[in-house]
C-alpha cells in the first residue's frame, strides 16, 4: 500500500511541475482559477497562447514580451475589459523618435494580437512627465490591433492613442483596424520606421478617430503601407498627416480641423473626403500625388501648393473661397472641377496650360505676382 502511495504521489509532482502548454488562459473573475493579472498571464503562458481577459476593470501597465493573442470575452452581459493606470503611475521606456515615454500596453515580441480591449489613459493624479501612449507597438515587434479603444490619453498634452514604430533589423508589420482612437491630446495613430529603406509596413484601415489633439493620424520617418478607409473627426488640429513618401492615403473620412490632409512626403492621397477644414482641404509641401478627391466647405482653401512638382488632378472642390492656391508654383494641375469659389485657381505661373473645369465661380484664373 505504501508502494501504491509513493507512486501516486510521484505521479502528482510529476504532472504539477510540467510546463503550461500553449492553450487559452484566463485572467479575472469570470472563470475560475484564472489568473488574477494580465501581467501575471502573460509571464506564465508560452509564447503561441491566447490570453481571454473577463470583462472588469485591469490597473495595470502591461508589457507583452512574446507571441500571444490578448483579447477580451463577453461574459454577464458585458464585453469590456478596460486597462487603466495603475495606482503608482507608468514607468517609462523608450522610442526611436520621442525618447522617453510611457505607455499603458507596450509590445516588445511578435505576432501579437490584441482584440476587443480597452485602454483608458485617465490619470489626473498619475499623469506621465514624458510623451505616453495606450498602446506601443515597439521597435521589433509586430501584430495585429483590432477592435480595440484607446481614449482619455489626455492627462499632459503629448497623449498618443496607438503608436508603432520599427528601427534596424528585420522588417516588421503592424495592421491598426476596426478600432476606436478618441479623447488623445496630441495624436490618435502614429507609425514610423527610421530607416531607409523603410523596416516597418503599417497598415491603418477602417478605424474611427476622434482627436482633441493636433493629429488624427501620422505616418512619419519613412514608414511603408497605407492609411485608408478611417473615419477622421479633427476637431482642432490635423486629419491626416502624411509625412512618410512612402504613404498612400486613399479613401478616408475627414472633418473639421485645421487642415484635412497634410502631404509633407511624397505620399498619394486618393479618394478621400474632406469637409469643413478652417484653412485647407489638402495642403501640399511635397511633390506627391493628390488626385480623385473631394473636398468641401473649406475656410480658405480646397488645396493649397507649398512647393512645385506635386500632380493635382481630377479632384472635386465645392465652397472654398479659393479652388487651389498655386502660390506661384509649377506642378501637374488638371482635370479638376471647381464649384462655388470665389477664385478658382489662385496665384498661377504665367506659364501654366492646364485645364480644369469651373462652375459658380467668381473668377476662375488669377496671376498674383508670378
Amino acid at each position: 500500500m505504501r508502494r501504491l502511495h509513493f507512486a501516486l504521489l510521484s505521479f502528482v509532482l510529476a504532472v504539477a511541475v510540467q510546463p503550461l502548454v500553449a492553450a487559452t488562459y484566463y485572467v479575472g473573475g469570470c472563470k475560475i482559477g484564472a489568473f488574477g493579472t494580465i501581467n501575471a498571464a502573460v509571464a506564465a503562458v508560452p509564447a503561441g497562447s491566447v490570453i481571454d481577459l473577463c470583462p472588469q476593470t485591469y490597473p495595470e501597465q502591461v508589457v507583452i514580451n512574446k507571441a500571444l493573442t490578448l483579447q477580451g470575452i463577453f461574459s454577464g452581459n458585458s464585453s469590456q475589459a478596460v486597462i487603466t493606470v495603475p495606482s503608482g503611475g507608468l514607468a517609462t521606456t523608450s522610442s526611436l523618435v520621442l525618447g522617453t515615454v510611457a505607455a499603458q500596453v507596450e509590445v516588445t515580441a511578435g505576432p501579437v494580437t490584441i482584440t476587443n480591449i480597452t485602454v483608458d489613459g485617465t490619470a489626473s493624479s498619475n499623469c506621465p512627465s514624458s510623451a505616453y501612449f495606450g498602446l506601443f507597438y515597439a521597435s521589433g515587434s509586430w501584430g495585429t490591433v483590432n477592435e480595440v479603444e484607446t481614449r482619455n490619453q489626455n492627462c499632459n498634452n503629448d497623449g498618443f492613442g496607438i503608436v508603432a514604430e520599427n528601427g534596424a533589423g528585420a522588417t516588421q508589420s503592424v495592421t491598426i483596424e476596426n478600432s476606436n482612437i478618441n479623447n488623445n491630446s496630441h495624436i490618435g495613430i502614429f507609425a514610423c520606421s527610421n530607416q531607409t529603406p523603410s523596416t516597418l509596413t503599417a497598415s491603418i484601415k477602417s478605424n474611427y478617430i476622434a482627436t482633441s489633439g493636433a493629429f488624427g493620424i501620422v505616418t512619419y520617418c519613412n514608414v511603408g503601407g497605407s492609411v485608408s478607409g478611417n473615419i477622421v473627426a479633427a476637431a482642432s488640429g490635423y486629419g491626416v498627416w502624411a509625412v512618410s513618401p512612402s504613404s498612400l492615403v486613399s479613401k478616408n473620412t475627414v472633418t473639421g480641423g485645421i487642415i484635412g490632409i497634410e502631404v509633407d512626403g511624397a505620399a498619394t492621397v486618393s479618394g478621400n473626403t474632406i469637409n469643413g477644414a478652417q484653412y485647407g482641404g489638402v495642403v501640399v509641401f511635397a511633390a506627391g500625388t493628390v488626385t480623385s478627391n473631394n473636398i468641401s466647405n473649406s475656410g480658405s482653401y480646397g488645396i493649397w501648393l507649398g512647393v512645385s512638382g506635386a500632380t493635382i488632378k481630377t479632384n472635386i472642390i465645392t465652397q472654398a473661397p479659393v479652388g487651389i492656391e498655386f502660390n506661384c508654383n509649377t506642378g501637374t494641375v488638371s482635370g479638376n472641377t471647381i464649384n462655388g469659389a470665389t477664385t478658382g485657381i489662385d496665384t498661377v505661373p504665367a506659364a501654366f496650360t492646364g485645364i480644369n473645369k469651373f462652375y459658380n465661380v467668381g473668377t476662375a484664373r488669377t496671376g498674383g505676382a508670378c
